[in-house]
């Protein structure tokens, strides 16, 4: 049996199944998100892939490594992810993070792995492979189209709960379907004539794909789409125009009408710019879907990266890859806070590129820009070239506009998985076609013990599959505990069983010991464990003991997370949380244990006022009324609309007397908060306390069309009735009272008082 042949076969076919999967591959059920799905494929394909080729190469003695500017400015993507990560610590969320995150040594280590796959695979066999493989993905694109279509025609289908919203896709987000999309239409106009519609069946495939990609681009709606198209067809009609000027006599007529119907379609996109939002307006309700996307500005991003590079050392190797949350909490602008999205921890900036000159620095920037320039010299390769009436000269080209498209993404927005592992894989497709065409030369590596060659080119295979082999286990590992912790979070929304969701949690830690998040998870379900236990009633030694353990084992998490990832000051918060609870029960240090919890969260994160919030009701536990004042005025510092704590502060005042003072700050909460029963009671009482009973009877009024049942502003707007003489007003309110508090004797005796016409109030 030929071994190396077999090993080479495995490397292709697990090649054409990531390119045929990849575009609709989803796991059917809520707890496991497209993303995870998507790097889960990869990571198994890619591995296959490489060790596959790995294996041929040592069986046959050599391997060939394409001289491809691109191949080696890509290579050093990963060398500076894994330098700015040794540089800046060697966290495990630099290296691997939750696994489906792409700003880390990990991914950026396995697209290149695919990209290398790519390259070997698809440049063998004059072109069929790369024809196959193109293929391939067009059949992933159609399987995107049907589901997509149906999904719209059939919305309650949700796929086992795996695409609910309305935007949802099996893609990724609503804005990378809308990138595919118009990569797809792209791609099935500007192939048609080479080798992919090959045969009549191919030929209407993509003539149908292109007719159904664009009409789904209508009613996905995003303004940069159409404005790629734009470019993408005006740029690929300048070439076409620009190549027929150098072609054979017999080319150049059909060159020039594809010139002409590149610009047409650029005129097109222009008109549908400006006039998509009036079609889709008239477009039937179940294909009208908008979406709102929020993500840091160019200006956030810059003030988090010039943040960043004030510090010494930061400029060369950044924060760190996958820190841009981390950075956020610490550099964001102030005026976010303003927004509703003040509490957000944005996992990059306002593209994935821009992003990493963040977190890598200028090892990133050298890096990208490389890239970028590699690039940029396959494109001047292919505008040199001439064309020949039956070459794969338009392959090539459309590739090499459809890797520019994908990368121009990547400076201009976040890509999810599927489009990042696309462009790497597309990237490999150029330099493959390149070798084919024989724009660029190979060179060939022996794999034997002679000579020192021989020996680097096995040391390199050796390492480079060791390298690919556990970053894919880890990053498997790293998804499938967060399945697991999204799986707890679920089976307990669904359910409301606690054994359940902790067994899940558990699971969790068990593939991943590491994962913070899985911590902090089994933290929530302890607190609610601990509740569930203290409000039972049972004082029995079993029941004693089980909630001893439950504090225990709690508290290690909460002190596991900390130390897993002391960086990541929601960590901290939960301990805090944790401890805060503990302190409220009487437990003795846990107040301490909160302080200190707080502080550190304060520290990772001084944009965000809940660490101050915190510490704040620690004082107030306490009774430091004016420590906690301080802390309150620093978090209303931060964020000057935090209705949470105008409300404290309020509640301080009004108990040293200062009653306008506490009326001020109960003012802000309720335009705050408008909706809030609690910030309405707050201000009717304070009112009351001044004997504005009106404006009191009106504030209480609100808190209790709020909430109906809110026996506490009953009674108090029963109290502002009678005090304004409305005495039948007052014995509604009052009777309302006693109805939800039937065991107070008290209240009759009120209530019979204010039939005879009497006030039990005591005026102030």
């Amino acid at each position: 049996m030929d071994y190396a042949q077999l090993a080479r076969k495995k490397a292709y076919w697990s090649t054409i199944l990531l390119a045929a999967l990849l575009p609709f591959f989803f796991i059917p059920a809520p707890w496991a998100s497209i993303a995870h799905a998507k790097v889960l494929l990869v990571v198994v394909l890619v591995v296959v892939a490489t060790l596959s080729w790995i294996t041929a190469a040592f069986l046959e003695g050599s391997f060939r490594m394409p001289k491809s500017s691109l191949f080696f400015a890509a290579l050093l993507v990963p060398i500076a992810y894994l330098i700015s990560a040794l540089a800046t610590g060697a966290s495990s969320v630099s290296f691997v993070g939750e696994g489906a995150e792409q700003d880390t040594v990990a991914a950026v280590l396995l697209w290149y792995a695919l990209f290398v796959a790519s390259v070997n695979v698809l440049s063998a066999s004059s072109g069929k492979r790369l024809t196959t493989a193109i293929r391939a993905l067009f059949a992933g694109g159609v399987v995107v189209l049907l589901i997509q279509y149906f999904r719209l025609l059939f919305p309650s289908f949700t796929f086992g709960d795996s695409l609910v919203a309305q935007t949802s896709s099996v893609i990724g987000s609503w804005h990378d379907l809308g990138i595919f999309l118009g990569l797809l239409f792209f791609f099935s106009v500007a192939l048609l004539p080479t080798s992919v519609a090959g045969s009549r069946f191919w030929k209407y495939l993509l003539i149908a794909t292109s007719a159904l990609s664009l009409l789904l681009i209508v009613v996905v709606n995003f303004r940069d789409v159409w404005i790629s198209l734009i470019a993408l067809s005006a740029v690929y009609a300048v070439y076409l125009w620009y190549a027929a000027r150098r072609t054979a006599d017999e080319i150049r007529k059909p060159n020039v009408r594809r010139a002409i119907t590149w610009f047409i379609l650029a005129l097109a996109f222009l008109g549908f710019y400006f006039g998509s939002s009036a079609i889709q307006g008239v477009l039937p309700s179940a294909l009208q879907v908008t979406q709102l996307e929020v993500r840091p500005s160019w200006q956030g991003t810059f003030s988090v990266g010039s943040g960043v590079f004030s510090q010494p050392g930061s400029v060369f190797f950044g924060s760190g890859p996958n820190t841009f949350p981390r950075e956020w909490g610490v550099y964001k602008p102030l005026s976010v806070n303003a927004t509703q999205f003040w509490n957000v921890d944005f996992y990059s900036g306002v593209g994935f590129i821009p992003t990493a000159l963040v977190t890598v620095g200028l090892l990133g920037a050298l890096a990208w820009g490389a890239v970028c320039l590699a690039l940029l010299m396959s494109i001047r390769r292919i505008l040199r070239e001439r064309i020949e009436p039956f070459g794969i000269h338009f392959l090539r080209s459309a590739l090499v506009a459809g890797a520019a498209y994908l990368t121009v993404y990547h400076v201009l927005y976040v890509p999810g998985p599927m489009l990042s592992a696309l462009t790497f894989m597309l990237f490999g497709a150029v330099v493959a076609g390149e070798m084919l065409a024989g724009s660029i030369r190979h060179m060939t590596l022996p794999q034997t013990t002679e000579g020192w060659r021989g020996w680097i080119g096995i040391a390199v295979l050796i390492v480079f599959a060791f390298l690919v082999l556990v970053t894919g286990i880890q990053t498997a590992r790293a998804v499938v505990s967060d399945m697991f912790v999204n799986r707890s979070v679920t089976t307990y929304a669904t359910t409301q069983d606690l054994a359940l969701a902790s067994e899940q949690t558990a699971k969790a830690l068990s593939v991943l010991p590491s994962n913070d998040r899985a911590h902090r998870a089994a933290i929530e379900i302890g607190l609610l464990q601990l509740a569930q236990l203290t409000a039972s009633g049972d004082d029995s030694e079993a029941v004693r003991t089980e909630l001893q353990n439950t504090l225990n084992t709690t508290i290690q998490h909460g002190l596991a997370a900390v130390a897993i990832e002391s960086g990541n000051y929601q960590n901290w918060l939960s301990l805090a949380r944790l401890y805060s609870e503990l302190a409220g029960a009487g437990v003795e240090g846990a107040q301490e244990g909160a302080r200190a919890a707080y502080e550190e969260a304060r520290k990772k994160n001084p944009t965000n006022p809940l660490p101050l919030l915190g510490l704040a009701q620690m004082e107030l536990l306490a009774g430091n009324e004016e420590a906690a004042r301080e802390h309150l005025t620093a978090a209303v510092g931060i964020k000057q609309d935090f209705a949470a704590a105008y409300f404290l502060l309020s509640q301080i005042d009004a108990r040293a007397g200062n009653l306008e003072a506490a009326r001020g700050s109960a003012e802000a909460v309720v335009q705050i908060a408008q909706n809030d029963p609690l910030g309405w009671y707050n201000l009717g009482t304070i009112y009351y306390a001044e004997g504005n009973y009106e404006n009191a009877a009106a504030a209480l009024e609100r808190a209790v069309g709020l909430q109906n049942d809110y026996a506490n502003a009953l009674f108090i707007l029963s109290a502002s009735y009678a005090n304004l003489g409305l005495t039948n007003d007052a014995l509604t309110a009052l009777r309302a009272v006693v109805a939800l508090n039937p065991s107070e004797t008290s209240l009759e005796a009120m209530v019979a008082a204010l039939e005879e016409g009497e006030n039990p109030f005591i005026a102030q």
